[in-house]
């Protein structure tokens, strides 16, 4: 039987909230107040998870991360250590350990949607071997994996360089992201979209900003660390890809 990953994790400091007054801060406090993704982000999904439980809902995989995680199991999860970074709550890296990866770590921003992953690996019969954790992918010491895992992550920060400079090293055998394309008309579209999205959830009064980068700049800084892609596709206006070493 594996035992479960242990992520060596800093927790999101407090101090850099945000938030007005009388929001709840589910994360410990530290001195360092680098931020480089806006911690409201955080809270955002904290909401999104607590409405889903009071009404009873489940959280499903959409479009883009089927289309991901379709990738990752042509890539073979079996025996692989996978660690994702932004899980959420917890279905694609619920279906790698079904597929027998493992063990497996994720880490979120948000502590209600880690609950979530905690309690969807516990249904899926996987628990024993994940372990999950509330903390920024940008900033936390990682431990190293076999597989590194972003869907739909690079978008919630405003620069990548932190990101990639952390989670790229935590990498032994693949590299995998699904980011909104940066190129021809899927980029045009998909700046429209952040923008549009940004705008509601601005007037609405919930802060999740998001943001398009440079595909190529990414998979420059994948294949100077000695990945090479083994898979590339679009979801609509998102980019998927698969990076390995060695492919």
């Amino acid at each position: 039987m594996h035992q479960a990953s242990r992520a060596i994790v800093a927790p999101v400091p407090d101090c850099c909230s945000t938030d007005p007054p009388g929001v709840p801060a589910p994360y410990v406090g530290a001195a360092d107040c680098e931020c480089p993704v806006d911690p409201r982000i955080g809270r955002y999904f904290d909401r999104r998870s607590l409405n889903r439980r009071t009404v009873g809902d489940r959280y499903e995989l959409g479009r883009v991360s089927r289309a991901l995680l379709a990738a990752l199991l042509a890539a073979g999860p079996a025996e692989r250590t996978v660690l994702e970074l932004g899980c959420g709550p917890g279905a694609l890296l619920a279906d790698l350990l079904i597929a027998g990866a493992g063990p497996a770590t994720g880490i979120d921003l948000s502590a209600a949607a880690i609950e979530e992953a905690r309690q969807r690996a516990a249904e899926a019969g996987v628990a024993e071997r994940a372990s999950f954790a509330v903390a920024d992918g940008a900033r936390a010491p990682l431990t190293a994996h076999d597989w590194v895992v972003l869907d739909k992550v690079m978008c919630c920060y405003p620069e990548v360089d932190a990101l990639l400079a952390n989670s790229i090293p935590a990498a032994r055998r693949l590299y995998a992201f699904a980011v909104p394309a940066s190129y021809g008309w899927r980029g045009l579209i998909a700046r429209i979209e952040e923008a549009v999205e940004n705008a509601t959830n601005a007037l609405r009064g919930r802060p999740c900003p998001g943001y398009v980068h440079d595909v190529a700049e990414i998979e420059r800084r994948l294949e100077a660390a000695g990945f090479r892609p083994s898979y590339r596709g679009n979801s609509w206006t998102w980019h998927i890809a698969v990076f390995e070493r060695g492919a």
